[in-house]
């Protein structure tokens, strides 16, 4: 890349034309980027590397680690119904997961309450979904080693809320980047420089 090119193109990017949503990129000459995205009270960010492929800037993150929530304590307990339940973290989000004792089919997800947790009959256990309401484009899968266990604890990992990409693809106009947004539906949204 020319750095004539790269200081060209670096700068800040918002989203435009979308209601109640401020989202965009920050593109910086040393070839690192930003994301951002709020949408009223969420927040969620990202970043990675950036590069030019012909009229493309490629955006680039660290990969994600493949799960949004780490398992933790599980055990037999006398109680005839099975505990899945969110330990740690901000109490604000315990109620924001939902989870799946059938690998995630339609009509087998259970939101949990305000203690974190989602009770579901009494039933052998061998896989465990679970995804977090506001970020609906990951899902978790957990293979369970002991199916007779009906308790399980679960805490979010570091990177629940960040964004992550993968030879993310934006188009370079003049003073603008044009394509898809990582959390929006729709295929193309345009970014105005700043």
């Amino acid at each position: 890349m020319a750095a004539r090119t790269v200081e060209k193109t670096a700068g800040t990017y918002h989203l435009q034309n979308v209601k109640e949503t401020a989202s965009g990129f920050r593109l910086r000459p040393d070839g690192t980027f930003q994301f951002f995205f709020t949408y009223g009270a969420l927040d969620r960010y990202g970043s990675g590397t950036w590069t030019l492929e012909d009229d493309y800037v490629i955006l680039q993150s660290r990969p994600w680690g493949g799960k949004d929530f780490a398992a933790g304590d599980s055990k037999a307990i006398d109680q005839s119904a099975v505990v899945l339940r969110i330990v740690g973290g901000n109490p604000i989000l315990l109620r924001h997961v939902y989870f799946s004792l059938r690998n995630g089919e339609t009509g087998s997800w259970v939101q949990t309450n305000e203690k974190g947790e989602a009770i579901f009959p009494l039933q052998p256990v061998t896989t465990i979904s679970a995804v977090f309401e506001f970020c609906p484009e990951r899902f978790t899968h957990l293979t369970i080693d002991n199916p007779g266990h009906n308790y399980f604890e679960f805490r979010f990992e570091g990177w629940l809320m960040e964004v992550f990409f993968d030879k993310f693809p934006l188009k370079a106009e003049k003073y603008a980047l044009a394509g898809k947004h990582p959390l929006l539906k729709g295929a193309r949204y345009a970014y105005e420089k700043g």
